[in-house]
């Protein structure tokens, strides 16, 4: 008999151990519940909306077919978020005919800034938003997705090591050197604006 679908105060692992049952409502709940942060995030790696849900759907075909083999993470959404990232990264250097991700060594990261009229008026707001959006694209791939996991998903330096792949002391690099750039190419009151642009989840 299948269980009703969890509360949300319940835990992730209780929703996993559910699913791992074979519960198809704990399974649709974990789809709903990531599949939006999951076309996000892929979002940034690719234009390709079909592609983007392709890659949504392969990873949840995936891991209800393999849930009996499968453990159980300390935490849900870094395993999906890690899985889907290494998936759709397959994807994309396979259409660019890169044999493996590893030999692309500058993959798109696109994040794209919506300054709302709240937080500044329209007279200015294109010129701010054009000097942030500059500065944001001049940071590496990697930089601004490591800023995009930190501040918008608001995953920990250990969070964002798991989800990239990279070491711990890796993603604390990553982090020091963005911030050390936007903060020599942004005045305090941009860094400011972008500190709240972050928080608000104005991000595209």
């Amino acid at each position: 008999m299948q269980t009703p679908y969890p509360n949300f105060s319940e835990s992730e692992n209780l929703r996993w151990k559910a699913f791992k049952t074979g519960d198809v409502a704990s399974f649709s709940f974990l789809y709903q519940e990531y599949s939006p942060g999951l076309y996000n995030y892929g979002a940034k790696f690719s234009m390709d909306k079909d592609l983007i849900k392709e890659c949504i759907q392969e990873l949840f075909v995936q891991i209800w077919t393999k849930r009996n083999s499968i453990g159980i993470p300390v935490h849900v959404k870094n395993y999906l978020y890690k899985s889907f990232r290494n998936l759709i990264l397959k994807k994309v250097a396979q259409l660019q005919k890169h044999r493996n991700f590893d030999e692309i060594e500058n993959y798109e990261f696109n994040v794209s800034l919506n300054i709302e009229e709240a937080l500044i008026d329209g007279e200015r707001r294109k010129a701010i938003s054009e000097q942030l959006q500059l500065t944001i694209s001049s940071l590496t791939a990697r930089q601004r997705e490591a800023i995009f996991l930190k501040f918008y998903e608001q995953l920990s330096y250990e969070e964002i090591a798991e989800v990239m792949g990279i070491t711990v002391k890796a993603s604390y690099k990553i982090m020091a050197r963005s911030l050390d750039f936007l903060r020599d190419n942004l005045s305090k009151e941009d860094l400011l604006l972008l500190y709240l642009m972050f928080n608000l989840r104005l991000f595209n």
